[in-house]
């Protein structure tokens, strides 16, 4: 393992308020609403440096604070990873955790160009046996075993798009250490240090 940083965390933008009705209060909610606005905008600019993302729009109260409590336990970073042969996708599809059905379905999508194949090889990174993480691309979900070595984990994507790890076994003291190999070398994710938290990786194909 190399002496890269661990990459650099983006926490998710709050939902935007929903707008105050009314007519005999409006100034004042106004007033409110743009102080509150300016007030994040400052926070986000000194303190959660390079979150670019936009702010959603809200649909209704109740979705805005459900949006906020799952934004609060998710985790961004980027990851490279390299893609597998079209040719060679059928070899690999059968050393994969998926069925026999999803691997005929995923080698139809594969040819006909819609995803493609790349191998993401993690390991637990303390070197222990026996936490699980749930890793979904493509609305396929595969259930994995860590060890202290590498296994790859095949996954269909596009060129850009996103791969969500999430624990399946309660963390460890110290929180589920996760070392992927990818395009770059070996990288540490994010700590998962509870089961309501997830890792989302933006992934690009080389």
């Amino acid at each position: 393992m190399n002496d890269r940083p661990e990459p650099e965390l983006h926490r998710l933008p709050p939902n935007a308020a929903s707008e105050a009705r009314g007519h005999g209060a409006m100034a004042t909610w106004l007033v409110i609403a743009a102080s509150a606005l300016l007030g994040v905008g400052y926070l986000a600019n000194h303190g959660i440096a390079g979150n670019s993302a936009p702010t959603a729009a809200p649909v209704s109260a109740q979705g805005a604070t459900q949006n906020a409590a799952s934004a609060k336990h998710t985790l961004h970073v980027g990851a490279q990873f390299s893609m597998i042969a079209p040719e060679n996708a059928a070899q690999a599809l059968k050393a994969s955790h998926f069925s026999p059905d999803q691997q005929q379905d995923i080698l139809a999508a594969v040819k006909r160009r819609d995803v493609r194949l790349v191998q993401m090889p993690i390991a637990d990174a303390t070197g222990q046996v026996g936490q699980v993480v749930s890793v979904s691309s493509a609305g396929l979900t595969q259930n994995v075993s860590l060890t202290g070595k590498l296994q790859s984990v095949l996954l269909p994507i596009r060129d850009v798009g996103e791969v969500t790890l999430t624990p399946v076994t309660t963390p460890r003291p110290g929180g589920m250490q996760v070392v992927a190999l990818s395009a770059l070398g070996p990288e540490l994710l994010p700590n998962l240090s509870a089961l309501d938290q997830q890792l989302i990786l933006d992934v690009i194909v080389q």
